[in-house]
């Protein structure tokens, strides 16, 4: 009868949209490796941007499911709503300067912040507006939509609230991009997460954050553009 999940649920239900997303994920990657002649790692490369476009479109719809399922509005629930144009170029400017000091960090630490990940997805992907489309704006905007969308909005409504949403909505975004590295985690992506985490609280609209982590993730991109071509 409440009007949202609360915060055990909220936890639950994120690990369970979590684990489907990843099943998703796998799932396509199966079929498409089945259906062709290549590796598995050459089609998760290859194919990143379709399987994070599928991956992420069935994650967003699964995150509806469970806010219509407590009668409330999506718009409401996620705070769907435009942001203050004040605290938005405030906060913009703040992720300027966080993007400039990881640039530095990996200038000066080639070593420690090197993946391969987003090269070789990068480079041997089969189709670069399907892979923007998947990388840039529908993985940005189920990342937001679960992490400081629903689950956020459990911890905010729960007695930790909207600092202890921040914290942690910014620890488990760090934990599921393990894949980067570990000094990555915690130099860059948790860095980063506290910061939309922050945005979104300040704001209190997921259109910044979500206009943040396109942003975020199209500079990553175009920077890898210029150091493969």
């Amino acid at each position: 009868k409440r009007a949202y999940w609360s915060l055990s649920s909220s936890l639950i239900i994120t690990f369970i949209v979590f684990v489907v997303f990843s099943l998703t994920q796998g799932l396509i990657a199966f079929i498409l490796h089945t259906a062709s002649e290549v590796t598995l790692e050459k089609v998760l490369y290859s194919q990143l941007g379709l399987i994070s476009t599928i991956s992420s479109v069935i994650g967003i719809l699964i995150i509806m499911l469970f806010v219509k399922y407590k009668n409330n509005s999506i718009k409401n629930y996620l705070n769907l709503h435009l942001p203050n144009i004040k605290t938005s170029l405030i906060l913009i400017f703040l992720f300027f300067c966080l993007i400039a000091i990881m640039e530095l960090l990996s200038d000066y630490y080639p070593d420690i912040f090197y993946t391969d990940f987003v090269i070789e997805s990068y480079r041997q992907t089969n189709n670069l507006p399907v892979f923007y489309l998947g990388v840039v704006f529908l993985g940005p905007i189920f990342e937001e939509f679960l992490f400081r969308g629903f689950l956020f909005k459990g911890i905010e409504k729960s007695p930790m609230g909207g600092k202890g949403a921040v914290f942690i909505s910014a620890i488990l975004f760090a934990l599921v991009h393990i894949q980067y590295g570990f000094y990555i985690l915690l130099f860059m992506i948790f860095p980063l997460a506290l910061l939309l985490g922050y945005a979104r609280l300040k704001s209190g609209s997921l259109l910044l954050p979500i206009l943040l982590h396109s942003i975020n993730n199209l500079v990553t991109c175009l920077v890898t553009h210029f150091e493969i071509y």
